[in-house]
């Protein structure tokens, strides 16, 4: 076979010894290249409505040194339009082998659906033209951390297109509303969310090494041999909303090689401003060499070294301890304040710090005020999985609740854990749907349910708008409270000779910190001469009992004004000229200098 399509296309030998699939400038030719490991012949073969049209032999780089590694080119006018219509597969020692670079799947349109699947071609030019896209550093990020199917797949949602990029494109206007400004998407590449395990389950999360690593997941678009546009389109909507877009990615048994060249793909071709990646496998030396991925910010749950360029932090920390302390400080566990009050002040130089409290992993906000036990009887494994340290509690009823005390608790503990969260020196992380109360029914292992548990019900967010109120007020105080765009690293020690250090704990009466292991209350000064600002003073008190606090006196200033306490109804109060104030049992109250 020399030609396809009564002789249109020519076949030909091609030098390539890159994998995947290449168009010529002027579209006349494609270079196809694929590794199928110890395999003596290869063909390439192209579907159109699940019809097979042609195998197409291989030819071997066996002068090259590759024996097993097969290319072939497509050469005439109009050769990238036919191909569009097709789909492919190779066929290599009697198999079928996937192309590991596809950039768009064919067969896994429907989530959920067990399917064959394939690669699709994609040689369409996006127009970036408008973008506006912006950067935002570590000091300034207000990350969101969301699903993208289960963000808008419940109908409650309003979207035309529930649980796809055009969908969650729809709700921008509410994530810029609500004030976070980098979002982080659990995966969206293709994975294969099929799990053969006896019974019929989805991996909803995406964490496996089945996946196409480079193609966006079809069933996340509303026309899945779109999903490559749709998702471009959506990424040039968060950015001309002023925002960045995060991807986590999972790599399994991938080469160093492969994944390199995958991070670099999404940032050049998709304007990716940053990854969540798994640092047992990336290392950070591949990121420091590469030219391209250097300039880009990397969340890891740990890393061994620093990374700056021009003077910026590019490696983030992402782990668990500030979510352990955070968690056992709000339901009053003892021995907590010292840890807390080193975490909450953290304030790191060369690598930047992401704080939570939930994340996807675990119980959201809402489970973890109303649930003292995980209840994972839905996931089909007897309750076993998920982990038993939740650091919850339910405020005096397991569950849902018509109590009018056990629901004035959990909203009150919602609002501390909120506050916690977001008045931190470092970049906070808020889990979708946690800003109106989104909830699992206690299940803490979420992982395998495509259905309401895990989707956002919007109904929530009229039912709780108080919360979701609270929420975007701290948010729009951290972006205006000159704290947090302070340029100074804060520490505990005097480091200008003006009388007190930039931040300094404080128990009821002010200097005078109480951290034994029975101390539930701490009051946090961050002193406003270190950054340009007035002076700002939290008071924690996690007690079931209410304590009066003194306040500081910081240079000139004598009094305090109160800006919001969330022992009052509503959580903001105006209060002015205090020097002392009775805090209510598990409140947190934050005061602004009158100088």
């Amino acid at each position: 076979m020399k030609t396809i399509e009564n002789g249109r296309f020519l076949i030909n030998r091609v030098r390539n010894l890159r994998e995947g699939v290449f168009a010529s400038e002027t579209g006349d030719k494609v270079e196809i290249t694929v590794w199928c490991r110890d395999s003596y012949d290869c063909r390439l073969c192209l579907y159109r409505e699940k019809k097979l049209l042609y195998k197409i032999p291989m030819f071997s780089m066996i002068e090259l040194g590759a024996p097993d590694l097969f290319s072939v080119r497509l050469e005439g006018e109009g050769v990238t339009a036919f191909l569009e219509q097709c789909e492919y597969i190779f066929e290599a020692g009697g198999k079928l082998v996937n192309d590991p670079y596809m950039r768009a799947t064919a067969g896994r349109e429907t989530f959920g659906r067990k399917a064959k699947l394939r690669g699709r071609f994609t040689f369409e030019r996006f127009d970036w033209t408008g973008e506006k896209r912006v950067h935002i550093p570590f000091e300034d990020m207000i990350l969101y951390q969301c699903h993208l199917r289960g963000f808008t797949k419940h109908r409650s949602s309003g979207v035309e297109h529930p649980g796809t990029f055009s969908g969650f494109t729809e709700k921008l206007n509410y994530i810029r509303e609500l004030g976070v400004n980098t979002i982080l998407f659990l995966p969206v590449y293709d994975f294969n969310e099929w799990m053969d395990v006896g019974e019929k389950k989805v991996n909803y999360w995406g964490y496996t090494g089945d996946a196409s690593y480079f193609a966006p997941k079809a069933s996340y678009s509303s026309d899945g041999s779109r999903a490559v546009v749709e998702m471009k389109q959506m990424i040039k909507k968060i950015h001309q909303n002023g925002m960045n877009i995060f991807m986590d990615i999972h790599f399994v048994n991938r080469s160093p090689e492969f994944i390199v060249r995958c991070l670099k793909y999404y940032v050049i071709e998709y304007h990716i401003d940053g990854f969540l990646v798994n640092t047992d496998v990336v290392s950070k030396d591949w990121i420091d060499e590469d030219p391209v991925l250097r300039q880009c910010r990397f969340f890891g749950s740990g890393w061994n070294q620093v990374s700056t360029v021009n003077g910026e932090k590019k490696l983030g920390v992402f782990n668990d301890e500030f979510s352990t302390v955070s968690r056992r400080f709000l339901k009053s566990d003892e021995g907590q304040v010292s840890d807390f009050f080193r975490l909450f002040k953290a304030d790191e130089g060369a690598v930047g710090r992401i704080h939570y409290i939930t994340q996807k992993n675990g119980f959201t906000l809402r489970d973890l005020v109303s649930y003292d036990v995980k209840h994972n009887e839905a996931n089909g494994e007897r309750n076993r999985d998920g982990t038993e340290f939740n650091y919850s509690w339910n405020c005096g009823q397991e569950g849902s609740s018509r109590r009018k005390a056990v629901n004035m608790m959990r909203l009150r503990q919602t609002k501390n854990a909120l506050c916690m969260l977001f008045l931190g020196l470092a970049s906070p992380m808020l889990l979708a749907g946690d800003e109106f109360c989104r909830t699992q029914k206690g299940n803490n292992n979420a992982y395998c349910h495509d259905n309401a548990s895990t989707w956002l019900d919007w109904n929530l967010l009229e039912k709780n708008k108080e919360v979701y109120e609270f929420a975007r007020m701290l948010i729009q105080f951290r972006k205006e409270c000159q704290l947090y765009q302070r340029e100074e690293r804060l520490t505990s020690m005097d480091t200008r000779g003006v009388g007190a250090p930039g931040v300094s704990a404080h128990g009821i009466e002010p200097w005078e910190v109480n951290f034994s292991y029975y101390s539930r209350e701490i009051g946090i000064l961050f002193y406003g001469t270190y950054y340009g600002g007035k002076s700002i003073y939290m008071i924690f008190n996690f007690h079931w009992d209410a304590h009066e606090f003194y306040l500081p006196v910081v240079n000139s200033t004598k009094t305090w004004n109160v800006l919001f306490d969330t022992g009052r109804t509503g959580g903001v109060v105006k209060e002015r000229g205090i020097k002392k104030y009775i805090v209510s049992p598990r409140s947190v109250v934050v005061f602004e200098s009158e100088k």
